[in-house]
């Protein structure tokens, strides 16, 4: 397997070894946008639960701690708004409204690296391809042969790194796209837990009870509307 590795990584030329570059950052890449988006929290509506139940029981300590055992963005995006729990409504929206614009960039941090690579690597394999062709000409020329034969098999290795890079550029785009849904997607769950952690704390600061549906479980929401 690994002498069929080389064979083609030869047969291609250099211009291989510089897609074999640029597959490997883009795979690099991929595993670090997985494991930061494993890491992030994944029950919005249990921690929301958690949170409204000690803020309905005028405990900001406590909720502030029930932010701080959980992992990830939106955890802490809370906390920065219930360390400003005691302001005004517009105060507390304006807090969470910069905790979430400084964690964006952390959602499409390196995104832009798989881009470029869905972007460049056809070019990449096409101007391999030109020079290939261009070397095969330049045998035939030397040689004085220029049967179908000999042409078909200069242009067959020159194909090659056009079609690495389709491929590479195939898998970029599918895992750009992936990512570009997973951040919209938490992105905006992180946008309604914020508001609802802002409602939570108007209410509290009114003397209001908070409704249940902030922090209750969608089943037990639904079971008390029937």
């Amino acid at each position: 397997m690994f002498s069929g590795f080389m064979g083609l990584m030869q047969q291609g030329g250099w211009d291989m070894w510089l897609l074999l570059l640029i597959s490997i950052v883009g795979l690099a890449v991929v595993i670090e946008r997985l494991v930061f988006f494993q890491m992030q929290h994944s029950d919005t509506k249990g921690l929301l639960r958690q949170i409204g139940a000690r803020v309905s029981a005028d405990d900001l300590d406590g909720a502030i701690d029930v932010c701080k055992k959980h992992r990830g963005m939106l955890p802490r995006i809370l906390e920065f708004g219930l360390r400003r729990g005691e302001k005004n409504r517009a105060d507390i929206t304006d807090a969470l409204s910069i905790a979430l614009m400084e964690h964006l960039n952390s959602l499409e941090r390196n995104l832009a690296i798989i881009g470029t690579i869905a972007v460049i690597a056809p070019f990449v394999g096409l101007f391999g391809t030109v020079l290939g062709i261009i070397r095969a000409f330049q045998d035939i020329a030397l040689k004085g042969n220029s049967t179908p034969a000999v042409v078909a098999a200069g242009v067959s290795e020159a194909l090659i790194t056009t079609a690495t890079g389709l491929i590479i550029a195939v898998i970029a785009v599918v895992f750009f796209n992936f990512f570009k849904s997973r951040i919209k997607n938490y992105n905006q769950e992180m946008i309604v837990a914020a508001n609802q952690l802002a409602e939570m704390l108007h209410f509290h600061n009114t003397g209001a009870p908070i409704p249940t549906e902030l922090y209750q479980p969608t089943t037990t929401t639904r079971a008390t509307a029937k």
